[in-house]
């Protein structure tokens, strides 16, 4: 009896010392995730929502030892945005144990010696980042997140064990909850429809859409903010795993590696590693008997603001797939007939080195991409746990590469000076360099590089720091590779832009420094912005100026109007007695009287109010009274994202408007309701024709159609400003029989070509859109315009019919005639040399002005907006 009783008392300890052990999760307590959402992950028509994975991901962490699951921040639309942290002890010491090791990994300055080095190559778990449905539409991997993490929890198989005891594997199960509740909403709505699956008439990312995934660098989005401090301020991992869709027309799955071109500043191992890991995904799904594998097509290496990309400049290996889509859940039939090639890498659907295995068509379901993906991630965390020490010791050897060339080549460092046109913006840049990592020094004494004197509070950006890659790639100008579809042939259109220098975009004057320097600095902790400031210039203050030139004016002249604070436009350069500098230039502003408000009005802006006495300006000013803007912007039901980039540069900046739709311009009667209607970058076509029958519910079947295209007209005619952007110029051109036509139009990418680059823009500084802007600016063109005005009739017998003489243009900006790209690729560059890049058209008594490039490209060229705030404000200028 005794025997027994010690043998159940040692059983039961024995039982008791596994369930305590790390990593050890209770299956018969994990449920598998059909049992909490009630249908197999992947089932035809069936998606569950974010909050009932939120519920399903928490569920496996109160009962698993091996999963933390916390919240990162919230939304755009206010909900709680979480990741899981997977490893075979997840408790709190040992996750700030592993982030601790990372970041000594990550940056070889921390690491002691030789032996502390061996240490944490051999010992340091590797760290992996899934990422998954950062696009919306493309559901599946946030519904395969559950599945994994259930084999991640439970799994006992060799295999699993030594991924848990080697790695942290960081997940996200989607990184824009906001836009998979939009897409679930809308398709349940959609089934059974023509349109099942497709026609949402709206953004997924409340301003973003699908260029959510072009925001890495600028960090303008909440949930672009919130994961990069996971990324770069916390976990540091080693290797990031982006989880896409793409469409459905050929290969089943495309894995790395990547296609031509290369940017030059991505470390070699980092290509090396994406060929490795590439290599073993294929395999193991060939493995599976998976079919239709692809890689070294389509998706290139060069571009910058990809989840993925972003992170390749940080010595991190950035990983992609991108499966074939489904209608969101719905199942299709292809026939192998129907499958085709593309544009890069793979020009027929055949059997080929980089896709030696065709998939032959027929039902391809939401299952199969769960299905699919689940066993790239499983080979990626096989192969990063098996070979642990040589992802750690690649991350070791990039970052100090990086210092080493940054302490002995050109450049050793970027200066920011302080005598800035715009001192926020400036300070605005270096604020989103140290959020991605980058080190920020200022200057703590006067010092001399290159030979040139620079002033104490100069900001310093050296070289040698592991980001070095991620700083030069923002800081210099890019030269995209000439690059041909084929021998004689068109140009080969990339991936995404060809150039993105960022102090261009935000037009911040930084000087590289190509030989070593002294100075005596301090690094920044955070990048503080300037705080805005009363200067009393009289003992009596009768009033405020405001010099023109800063972005934050515009949030100050639309908090005025909220405060119902009368304020006026100076629109002649004028001398104020007492205040300090130069004339005030046209653009600035002078408010009479700020009732007391002052202090109140600068609260997280940056803007000088300059304190003027009795007697006003030494030399006379031109004052023109500036009234609050009834402002429309045009909102397709086509889902723009230009639209909703515009519309965040708006809210960024304070300015109140409403969302405009078809049925409101058909209607008519604008005037009675606006000064200024803002149409987006959209095509003409798109704008007037809008979707098609059966392509999304009747609501939001159409355009403006002929109708409204004769009211736009009236609105103008009647004393109302038309603001076009980019692609939307051609609509008045094409259809309102103004004096300007588009040099651009017809011409084939032969002739003329120019992706997503930054060219030279000669603006007129008298003009009221040009009030505050320096003479030469930085302009955003991505397949953008450019005018020539038409002179029909001759001057001594002007035919008052002729659309010169009845709405005469006046240019506001030219592209230069000399230096014109500035960053990226132009073909054909001489077709718009001097031509104009911005047109005002008097139309009755009402302007159209055509804004001929991207002035607020994804929200990134700063440098720019003031072009859109100042057309918006002409509107109301009396």
């Amino acid at each position: 009896m005794k025997r027994k009783n010690l043998f159940y008392f040692s059983f039961v300890l024995h039982i008791v010392f596994l369930l305590m052990s790390p990593g050890c999760s209770i299956a018969a307590q994990v449920q598998e995730p059909e049992a909490l959402i009630g249908h197999q992950v992947g089932a035809d028509y069936k998606l569950a929502r974010y909050e009932k994975i939120r519920e399903y991901f928490q569920h496996v962490a109160d009962n698993s030892r091996r999963v933390n699951v916390r919240e990162i921040g919230v939304t755009t639309e206010g909900r709680d945005m979480f990741i899981a942290e997977i490893t075979d002890d997840a408790s709190p010491a040992l996750i700030e144990k592993a982030m601790t090791s990372q970041k000594q990994i990550a940056d070889p300055r921390l690491i002691k010696d030789d032996r502390h080095e061996q240490e944490l190559i051999a010992n340091a778990k590797v760290v992996v980042l899934v990422n998954c449905n950062l696009h919306s539409t493309e559901i599946a991997s946030s519904q395969m997140a559950m599945e994994l993490l259930y084999d991640l929890a439970t799994g006992t198989s060799p295999e699993i064990e030594e991924i848990l005891k080697r790695t942290v594997i960081v997940l996200i199960p989607s990184a824009n909850p906001d836009g998979l509740d939009k897409v679930i909403d809308w398709y349940e709505r959609s089934l059974g429809k023509p349109w099942e699956g497709t026609g949402m008439p709206w953004l997924y990312q409340k301003y973003a859409g699908h260029d959510n995934n072009r925001d890495w660098f600028m960090l303008n989005l909440t949930e672009t903010r919130l994961v990069t401090r996971v990324i770069y301020k916390q976990w540091l991992p080693n290797i990031l795993y982006d989880i896409h869709q793409m469409g459905n027309s050929g290969a089943r799955l495309f894995v790395p590696p990547f296609f031509d071109p290369k940017n030059p500043n991505v470390h070699p191992l980092n290509d090396h590693m994406m060929m490795i890991i590439g290599g073993h995904m294929g395999a193991a799904l060939s493995r599976a008997g998976k079919k239709g594998i692809l890689n070294s097509a389509m998706y290139d290496n060069w571009w910058q603001g990809g989840f993925r990309t972003t992170a390749y400049r940080h010595n991190i290996t950035g990983l992609l797939t991108e499966a074939a889509s489904v209608l969101i859940a719905s199942p299709i039939f292809q026939r192998k007939s129907e499958l085709t090639g593309s544009r890069r890498g793979m020009p027929n659907y055949a059997i080929a080195t980089n896709f030696p295995d065709p998939w032959p068509g027929g039902w391809w379901r939401l299952r199969d991409i769960v299905e699919y993906e689940k066993i790239a991630c499983m080979s990626l965390f096989t192969l990063t746990a098996r070979y642990h020490d040589l992802v750690k010791s690649n991350t070791i050897k990039q970052a100090r590469d990086a210092i080493q060339r940054g302490g002995s080549e050109p450049p050793f460092a970027w200066l920011v000076p302080p005598d800035q046109v715009d001192a926020q913006t400036a300070t605005e840049m270096l604020s989103i360099l140290h959020a991605t990592g980058i080190e920020v020094h200022r200057a703590q004494e006067e010092f001399t590089a290159d030979g040139v004197p620079y002033p104490a509070g100069t900001y310093i950006l050296y070289c040698a720091q592991p980001y070095r890659a991620h700083l030069n790639d923002m800081m210099e100008r890019q030269v995209y590779p000439n690059r041909s579809s084929y021998p004689g042939g068109p140009p080969e259109a990339p991936y995404d832009t060809a150039g993105w220098t960022l102090p261009l975009q935000m037009g911040v004057r930084s000087v590289s420094v190509n030989q070593p320097f002294e100075c005596r600095a301090r690094e920044l902790e955070t990048v503080a912005l300037p705080a805005g400031k009363v200067a009393e210039a009289s003992d009596d203050i009768r009033g405020y100026v405001v010099r023109a030139g800063a972005n934050d004016n515009y949030r100050l002249a639309n908090r005025l109007f909220k405060a119902g604070i009368r304020f006026q436009m100076i629109s002649s350069p004028s001398r104020w007695k007492g205040t300090p500098g130069n004339e005030m230039p046209r653009g600035s502003l002078f408010i009479p009287d700020a009732n007391g408000a002052a202090p109140k009005l600068l609260v997280g802006i940056s803007t000088e109010l300059i304190g003027v006495g009795q007697g006003y300006p030494e030399k006379t000013a031109a004052f023109r009274d500036v009234s609050p803007p009834r402002l429309g912007l045009y909102q397709p039901w086509t889902a723009s994202k230009d639209e909703g980039w515009t519309r965040l540069v708006l809210d960024n900046f304070e300015f109140a408007y409403t969302s405009v739709h078809n049925a409101e311009i058909r209607a008519g009667n604008l005037r009675e309701r606006y000064d200024c209607l803002v149409l987006p970058s959209v095509s003409s076509s798109s704008i007037i024709k809008g979707r098609a029958v059966d392509t999304t519910e009747p609501q939001y079947v159409g355009g403006i159609g002929s109708e409204g295209i004769v009211t736009l007209q009236d609105f103008v005619q009647d004393g109302g400003a038309l603001v076009c952007i980019d692609r939307s110029c051609n609509l008045p051109i094409g259809n309102f029989n103004i004096p300007v036509r588009n040099v651009l139009a017809g011409k084939s990418s032969k002739d003329f070509f120019c992706p997503g680059s930054i060219l030279r823009v000669w603006v007129d500084q008298e003009h009221p859109v040009g009030y505050g802007c320096p003479e030469w600016i930085s302009g955003y063109f991505t397949r953008s315009q450019a005018f020539e005005l038409i002179e029909e009739s001759k001057k001594d017998d002007k035919d008052r019919r002729s659309p010169d003489v009845r709405f005469p243009a006046r240019v506001v900006a030219r592209y230069s005639d000399t230096v014109l790209l500035e960053s990226g690729w132009i073909k054909g560059a001489e077709l718009i040399a001097d031509k104009p890049a911005i047109v005002e058209v008097q139309y009755g008594k009402g302007k159209i002005i055509l804004l001929g490039f991207a002035v607020q490209h994804r929200g990134q060229p700063h440098g720019t907006f003031r072009l859109l705030f100042n057309s918006i404000l002409g509107s109301v200028l009396n």
